[in-house]
Parts: structure tokens; C-alpha cells; sequence
């Protein structure tokens, strides 16, 4: 009986164990952004990171992770997209809109104007939108994705 309960208990460690090694734990990482900017994740008291993956035509099993959003805890308005899965992308200004997460970058002239933004909606949908070629500062949707928060 001592057996069982010793390779119960060595069974359930090693559960653990395995599922504790597929949650991503680095939160350190450097990031490589815009003009040259590096910043690690863990200042400015840590991020708050989402990845996006394909809205329609994708496989649950194998999502391609298109890009990532991010934001830093104690500076609010200091945002950054990523690439794919790796640590090199844009800055970007953060701010929350009603119940909407807002990424602006792209830097256009005035403070408010920009010629990319990403939004996460409550349901987890992803809308990425450019300016770049408006001309009156409106734009559809040129992207939808599925957002989940890591």
C-alpha cells in the first residue's frame, strides 16, 4: 500500500512539474523596439501582456501567434507591439477606452495622431486598423484576430 500512495505521490509531483514548465515564466525579457529604445519587462513594475492569433481560418491546435500587445504596470501609457513570438517590435501608446485596450504607433504629427492602432475588445477580439493611407482619419478594420491574455 506504501507503494501506491509513493507512486501516486511521484506521479502527481511530476504533473506538476510538466505543467508548471508550459506556462511562460519569463518576465524579464529585453525588449527591442523602435529607434534603437531597449527596455526590460520587468520595469516599470512588470507588463501586462495579450497575443493575437488569426480570427477565422486557423487551426486551435497550432495557432500561429501573429504579434503581441503589452503595456507596463506602473507607466500606463507606455505600450509596445511585438513581432510574432519574438521581443523585437514597435512602442506604442497605450490607454483604455471605455472597456476597450487601445494600442497607438506610428507617430503622425500631432500627439493624437497616429498611423496604427490595435484594440482589444471584452470578448477577446483583436481589431487592427491603419491610418496611413486615410484621408480623413477614418479606416475599416484591416485585420480581426482572437486575443488571449497570457
Amino acid at each position: 500500500m506504501k507503494k501506491f500512495y509513493l507512486l501516486t505521490f511521484v506521479f502527481f509531483i511530476t504533473l506538476i512539474l510538466i505543467s508548471c514548465a508550459s506556462i511562460p515564466s519569463d518576465r524579464n525579457r529585453q525588449l527591442f523596439l523602435t529607434n534603437g529604445y531597449t527596455i526590460s519587462e520587468s520595469e516599470h513594475g512588470g507588463v501586462e501582456r495579450w497575443y493575437a492569433v488569426d480570427k477565422y481560418n486557423y487551426d486551435s491546435l497550432s495557432d500561429e501567434i501573429r504579434f503581441q500587445v503589452g503595456y507596463f504596470r506602473d507607466d500606463n501609457i507606455l505600450g509596445f507591439i511585438l513581432w510574432g513570438t519574438g521581443t523585437t517590435g514597435e512602442s506604442a501608446f497605450f490607454s483604455r477606452q471605455g472597456l476597450d485596450l487601445r494600442w497607438n504607433w506610428g507617430f503622425n504629427g500631432s500627439i493624437y495622431d497616429f498611423n496604427y492602432s490595435f484594440i482589444i475588445r471584452p470578448d477577446g477580439t483583436g481589431l487592427y486598423y491603419d491610418f496611413s493611407t486615410s484621408t480623413d482619419g477614418t479606416a475599416k478594420p484591416r485585420g480581426i484576430y482572437k486575443v488571449h491574455k497570457f
